[in-house]
């Protein structure tokens, strides 16, 4: 099993801390995975280079980022899945959340994908063609989320299980290439079709509610409402929210303020006004939710972004 570290370019930009929480791993011939934990007390960017035409899917466990792949800009959060290509030189950079960032992500040689790809049918055709032309420019799609039970059978399992060496080897190829079956899955060939359009219209109405409360964070609408604006009733919202995302609604926005807080913190924002802009009159109640969130406390981000820059 090799492990490397990220490349010579992004190693002059990666905080000793953060490498030991990256991990690259030659699962096989073309096919590299990367585990990526990384915690920091304020936000921050890396840039990175392709040496080499690539094609990958990325999950995402915790939190979000902001990415632009040769000027595709986008935006992930937790248990979203993206696929993304691009050329020899392909340039990439992401900003760090000080929440924190977790991901499993599977770079493949573009042959080797669509080699994959061609056998899985139709549903695979837009990712072929991102794996034909990866040497020709870079693209990016959104895939279908992980579900809260994926995230925490494969995904999760991926960063901490007692396996070594050869075996550990082993285990992570086989979570990956669950990951990316899960990916390809076509429906059976009972399935009514029926049934499989309404379970497309489903993710569909928790994408829409999931983006519109993302963009009404500070005046989310009642259950009822966003019910409503989706086009589902209220009871069957609130069910197939928590399937599709793993936490409610309120839930959800609870996370978005929060993840917003810690973004205001590292900016250098006092406490008691983050606390205000997160929904929150009383200082000490948003100190112990931000723990309860993140596992250290909003002042302790407010120190890290005040300390004095490393250099050397």
């Amino acid at each position: 099993m090799a492990v490397r570290e990220p490349d010579g370019r992004m190693r002059q930009q990666w905080d000793e801390g953060l490498r030991d929480r990256v991990e690259a791993i030659d699962l096989r011939p073309g096919m590299t995975l990367v585990l990526s934990d990384l915690a920091t007390p304020a936000s921050c960017a890396f840039h990175h280079q392709e040496a080499e035409d690539v094609f990958g899917i990325g999950f995402h466990l915790k939190a979000g980022s902001r990415f632009d792949l040769d000027g595709h800009v986008f935006e992930t959060r937790a248990l979203d899945v993206w696929a993304g290509a691009g050329p020899r030189g392909a340039g990439s950079s992401f900003r760090l959340p000080a929440s924190g960032f977790r991901t499993v992500s599977l770079r493949l040689d573009p042959a080797l994908a669509a080699d994959w790809l061609a056998q899985a049918g139709a549903q695979a055709a837009p990712l072929l063609a991102m794996a034909r032309g990866a040497s020709q420019g870079s693209a990016i799609a959104r895939l279908a989320s992980l579900s809260p039970a994926a995230a925490a059978a494969q995904a999760e399992s991926m960063f901490s299980n007692s396996y070594a060496g050869i075996a550990r080897r082993l285990f992570l190829e086989s979570c990956a290439l669950g990951l990316l079956a899960a990916q390809l899955r076509l429906p059976g060939d009972g399935d009514d079709a029926v049934e499989r359009h309404a379970g497309s219209a489903i993710a569909r109405q928790m994408a829409t509610a999931r983006d519109y409360l993302d963009a009404h964070i500070d005046d989310p609408p009642t259950i009822v409402a966003l019910a409503r604006i989706v086009g589902i009733n209220d009871f069957k919202l609130k069910r197939a929210f928590r399937a599709a995302f793993g936490t409610t609604v309120f839930g959800h926005v609870r996370q978005r303020r929060m993840e917003r807080a810690a973004g205001h913190l590292a900016e250098g924002m006092a406490v008691a006004a983050t606390a205000q802009l997160a929904g929150y009159e009383c200082p000490r109640c948003f100190a112990d939710a931000y723990r309860r969130h993140f596992a250290i406390l909003p002042s302790q981000t407010l120190r890290s972004a005040k300390a004095p820059a490393r250099h050397g």
